[in-house]
């Protein structure tokens, strides 16, 4: 399957993810909805709250010539969150304040009754020459800088703000960009496992812009070879709308299922269609 088109990376910052405390669920959601939108996320790097490496990280990624870079994290009021300020330092770019943002701040404060408002000011951090993208959720705020020819924004990195940010930032300026749609679907391939490689890698084959991956399946002893397993399979079809796409799902796993069939096997299908 090809994956030119729009370019779309991922950055998440926190020590707490790099320790293994807590789970990347914003990078697997970014993927699932840019796939909807008609894009591959190409790359996703984690990195811990270090000022050093989240700066070098983004040249890097800059360096490759992505559309669009997405960071998630590192944007709120403590010392470690650090984002706004390794973008500056990548960019050479001062750290400033929106003002519109600190006063949406000291607003939210003073409705729960805190008057010192300084430290949650740094949640109003931006570069200079940027966008500041407004949380409609949270009060952290978001912005995009466009380098060179890529454009970088940021999120929070709790779950419901950055979802709510994603799709009221960059979902539009992804959908302006791009031309494809993708449909998928997870399905169950039941059938003697000596028979279901070659189906498998002619299916490969004979649909090579179609994503065609079975889960990781370990090798089988020759009495487990000979009897009938469930082998999960991912399938990915992209095509010029939602519709087009869905079509070629449909047919691709039609076509799956007959050739299982002449094995002695069956395809088993989800209830119905996920977009991926």
């Amino acid at each position: 399957m090809r994956r030119d088109g729009y370019w779309v990376e991922v950055i998440s910052t926190g020590d707490e993810i790099l320790f293994g405390r807590i789970v990347d669920t914003n990078s697997a959601w970014i993927a699932r909805r840019a796939a909807e939108l008609g894009v591959w996320l190409r790359r996703v790097t984690s990195v811990g709250d270090d000022l050093g490496e989240i700066s070098g990280v983004l040249r890097e990624a800059l360096g490759r010539g992505p559309d669009l870079v997405l960071f998630t994290g590192g944007l709120g009021p403590s010392e470690d969150d650090l984002t706004v300020e390794a973008i500056g330092l990548a960019l050479g770019r001062d750290v400033v304040l929106d003002q519109g943002a600190v006063e949406r701040i000291r607003r939210r404060y003073e409705e729960r009754g805190i008057h010192d408002t300084v430290r949650g000011e740094r949640m109003a951090r931006v570069v200079d020459g940027s966008r500041a993208l407004e949380n409609p959720v949270g009060m952290a705020t978001g912005m995009e800088v466009v380098e060179g020819g890529s454009t970088v924004m940021t999120f929070p990195g709790v779950p419901s703000e950055m979802k709510a940010m994603f799709d009221a930032y960059a979902a539009p300026l992804i959908e302006g960009r791009t031309t494809s749609r993708f449909a998928a679907n997870t399905v169950v391939a039941r059938v003697v496992f000596r028979d279901f490689f070659p189906v498998y890698r002619g299916m490969q084959a004979d649909y090579p812009d179609v994503y065609i991956k079975n889960a990781a399946t370990p090798p089988e002893s020759p009495e487990e070879r000979v009897r009938m397993k469930d082998i999960t399979v991912d399938v990915v079809a992209e095509g010029g709308s939602r519709e087009e796409s869905e079509l070629i799902l449909g047919e691709v796993l039609a076509e799956f299922g007959r050739r299982l069939g002449e094995v002695g096997g069956r395809l088993i299908l989800d209830a119905e269609v996920r977009r991926a």
